[in-house]
């Protein structure tokens, strides 16, 4: 019983505590810096677990670079590098899906890509939808000859990478 209660007591301080947007901007600057390619990354879908108790936490190294803690989302980062000197846009492009007012009635409201405020809270100048993301990366394409992206673990079921089996 004293176990139970022990992680009973102790769930609130294993939740994430999201840092300062300054945090996470500082962090993809010294990743851009470090590549000579654009940099795509895909946060879970929410769909990785049909458990009724499922509680959604985002996938790691997405989290680690954004701080966003909502499925459905992609990053897109364009290095600092020479060969980025003829790309136009945006050097940081957090892709949020749009709203969806079925799933928020269940899941709750979720930031949108054409909020008010939604590059202050989320810390990028670009905050696109999500439905942009092929046309941007046909646009890098025609200037960078490599992409860098994390593929799936196994057990990764409904992420974006996940092969078909």
């Amino acid at each position: 019983m004293a176990f139970f209660l022990l992680v009973l007591l102790a769930g609130p301080a294993l939740a994430r505590v999201r840092e300062p947007t300054a945090v996470y901007a500082e962090r993809r600057a010294r990743l851009r810096a470090q590549v000579h390619g654009p940099i795509v990354l895909f946060g879970y879908t929410g769909k990785e677990d049909a458990s009724p108790s499922y509680v959604f936490n985002q996938e790691e190294n997405f989290y680690y670079l954004t701080g966003h803690n909502e499925s459905g989302a992609a990053l897109v980062l364009v290095p600092d590098s020479s060969e980025a000197k003829a790309w136009k846009g945006s050097h940081e492009i957090l892709l949020l899906p749009p709203h969806d007012p079925y799933h928020e009635r269940w899941e709750g409201p979720r930031m949108g890509p054409n909020d008010p405020g939604v590059q202050e809270n989320t810390g990028f100048q670009s905050v696109e939808s999500f439905a942009n993301l092929g046309g941007e990366l046909d646009k890098l394409a025609k200037l960078f000859p490599h992409f860098y992206t994390l593929l799936p673990r196994d057990e990764d079921i409904g992420y974006p990478h996940a092969r078909a089996r």
